[in-house]
């Protein structure tokens, strides 16, 4: 399809070109067949009255000749009146040179002038749209521009690779903001944004703060790229486990919180539970157990933000780590309970 599209500059040099000679052309042929013409006209009736006069003043000069024929009477001052005017009828009138000159010539110049305007704004028109979709971030119109010739087609297609590059940088730096490195989950970042906004619009929601047992030991006994292929795989089993009932965070090193949105703490126990007991379970590339403990809460009236939420359930957390590791601390109304 591209192979279609006009060169602009092609067109403009080869239209100027044309126009240019058509235009000298016509001005050219129509002043001569105009000047032609005028010219036959005055010679046809220079002829008719360079006749008459002749007549006139040869008749005049016989008359006058038979009347006195004892004097010389010379014939050269009539010719020099008869031929004097006759070069006064050979110059042509300004009204019959504005009539048969000008007047195409001036036809010409405003047919060419509503060319070049149309043009103008032809060629304008896809350039003035590309910048409207650009200025308004209506990328989507931006098929919609007719780009008939090579330039705007081209600047098109640049404009798209832009925003589609842009789209795709912004998309990475949106990631790279808000998610986790290592794991893949949304990051800290991100989490503080999720549960202020649920604070804020009090909306009703429990959390679960979670923390793997023991961590510090698979790092020293089998280095940190077995304690990250660690983090990673249980990143991936809260993510199934938890599925599409709440959100996977990383909240820093061993360390992990699932929100729960319009979710009673009953249900959150249920999950944390379910996800406890299975990850005790799995095998992993240590090749021992990894267990996790967690602390539980839900949003009340009196959490203004995020942070309140967070260390009621770090609280219960390090209760749930002071009962002996993997199992789970709900605090519930100023009131605590174990779950192992």
């Amino acid at each position: 399809m591209s192979k279609l599209k006009l060169k602009l500059s092609f067109v403009i040099v080869s239209v100027t070109v044309m126009i240019v000679l058509a235009t000298s052309s016509v001005s050219i042929l129509s002043s001569y067949r105009n000047f032609n013409d005028i010219l036959m006209q005055n010679k046809i009736v220079m002829q008719e009255n360079y006749v008459k006069e002749v007549s006139i003043i040869t008749e005049s000069y016989v008359q006058e000749k038979l009347r006195e024929p004892n004097q010389d009477k010379l014939i050269e001052p009539y010719m020099v009146q008869v031929v004097d005017k006759l070069l006064d009828e050979r110059a042509v009138s300004f009204s019959a040179f504005i009539k048969s000159i000008l007047m195409p010539l001036l036809l010409w110049l405003i047919t060419i002038l509503v060319l070049a305007v149309w043009l103008a704004f032809k060629i304008a028109r896809p350039l003035k749209q590309l910048f409207i979709s650009v200025e308004k971030e209506e990328v989507q119109k931006l098929e919609e521009i007719n780009d008939w010739y090579y330039e705007a087609h081209s600047l098109k297609k640049v404009v798209r690779n832009m925003v589609i590059s842009s789209e795709s940088t912004i998309f990475d730096l949106t990631n790279q903001l808000n998610l986790d490195a290592l794991t893949g989950i949304p990051n800290r970042r991100r989490m503080d944004r999720i549960l202020n906004e649920l604070i804020i619009n009090k909306v009703p929601h429990s959390i679960v703060l979670i923390d793997l047992d023991d961590f510090k030991s698979i790092n020293d006994t089998y280095g940190h790229t077995v304690g990250d292929e660690v983090l990673k795989a249980f990143a991936s089993h809260m993510q199934v486990s938890i599925e599409k009932q709440g959100m996977c965070f990383r909240y820093g090193g061993e360390e992990f919180m699932v929100i729960l949105p319009s979710t009673t703490i009953d249900v959150a126990i249920e999950l944390a539970e379910n996800l406890r007991i299975k990850q005790a379970m799995l095998d992993t590339v240590c090749e021992r157990p990894v267990t996790m403990s967690a602390g539980i809460t839900s949003f009340t009236a009196n959490i203004k933000t995020a942070n309140q939420i967070i260390a009621i359930a770090d609280q219960a957390l390090y209760k749930a780590k002071q009962s002996g590791r993997n199992c789970i601390c709900v605090f519930e109304e100023l009131s605590e309970k174990i779950i192992k």
